[in-house]
């Protein structure tokens, strides 16, 4: 058996993720009901009149703002005891929150099933709470294979894993308009996020990359592939728009996060034929690509809820040589054989 194969997770390990995956569902609807009641309300004297006023704090600039919501009536009263009153609960069930919290990441970590980095994490988590993952933003990359591992309850060995970093597809026009938006957010997951070099990326003072690519811009990687045939770009381009995927996952501190990522079906073949037909693409980065490709590949044919199409496994034919024989190295003898 290949050391790239992945391994079934354990009785306690699924039985985890169960209880992690109903924890998010609840903290999900927490986390939104915090930014609702984010701050407080006040009277502000102006003259000879009162006015309820707004106040926060801008989790990026760390300033405080205000806004006026009006002079003092039996209106406004109203509001201010209802943000008051709703303030309270959710604070209280926040506080209760946090204590169920703290055993299920004790398992989390006794398990070691977390695999995704806690900043990675802290990311997904603010992306979640603007309600912002889905099919116009989701997670591409390495960092996605937690999200396959949760969702097929098998893990992928950890040495085909990069760390560092986490990959965002945007639907955004282009790369700076992505960054424009979602720089703010992200900063609320650590201040010292900032947009730094050429090609930009968003980096924190700790060297951990958020990059950001659109959709767009995959598309034109894929029309780059000069070795590609005309049906293998037609695949390609349609395993684009594939739905994306979701789960709960475990981050290393054994903190639950859910995630949204493209369809490991296209993650799969995609990491294949970049690696294969990108001719800019070569050694350890190019090795790393096809042992990823096929570790997934392996993941969705043992594992997955949904195969692959027949469609996209006849344009590559290599790959899906490797992942029907459950060796990684097939796909290099298929390919010697093709060329001739």
């Amino acid at each position: 058996m290949s050391n790239l194969e992945p391994v079934a997770m354990d009785r306690a390990q699924i039985r985890h993720l169960e209880e992690a995956r109903e924890m998010w569902d609840r903290y999900e609807f927490v986390m939104t009901l915090q930014e609702r009641f984010r701050g407080a309300m006040g009277w502000k004297k102006v003259g000879p009149h009162e006015y309820l006023t707004t106040y926060w704090t801008d989790p990026t600039t760390g300033k405080k703002q205000m806004n006026s919501l009006g002079r003092r009536s039996p209106e406004t009263e109203k509001k201010k005891a209802d943000f008051d009153i709703g303030r309270a609960e959710v604070d209280k069930v926040a506080e209760e929150m946090e204590r169920e919290l703290e055993p299920l990441f004790r398992v989390g970590r006794a398990l070691r099933i977390g695999r995704l980095e806690p900043i990675a994490a802290d990311v997904l988590r603010e992306l979640a709470r603007q309600e912002l993952l889905g099919p116009k933003l989701m997670v591409i990359g390495s960092a996605a294979m937690s999200l396959y591992e949760a969702s097929a309850g098998a893990m992928l060995p950890m040495a085909i894993r990069t760390q560092g970093d986490l990959d965002l597809l945007s639907s955004a026009d282009s790369r700076q308009a992505a960054m424009d938006d979602l720089l703010p957010v992200i900063q609320r997951a650590d201040k010292s996020f900032a947009i730094h070099g050429r090609p930009r990326s968003i980096r924190n003072d700790r060297g951990f990359h958020v990059d950001l690519h659109t959709r767009r811009s995959l598309l034109q990687s894929i029309d780059r592939l000069d070795g590609a045939s005309e049906e293998q770009l037609s695949v390609l381009h349609s395993l684009v728009d594939l739905e994306p995927v979701s789960a709960v996952t475990i981050a290393r501190d054994g903190a639950p996060v859910g995630m949204t990522g493209m369809d490991p079906r296209a993650f799969a073949i995609m990491k294949y034929a970049l690696a294969s037909l990108d001719t800019r693409r070569g050694g350890a980065a190019a090795r790393l690509a096809k042992d990823q490709a096929f570790a997934v590949g392996r993941l969705v044919k043992r594992f997955g809820s949904r195969s692959f199409e027949d469609d996209q496994l006849a344009a590559f034919p290599a790959f899906a040589e490797s992942i029907e024989a459950g060796d990684p190295d097939a796909a290099a003898t298929v390919e010697k054989f093709l060329r001739f």
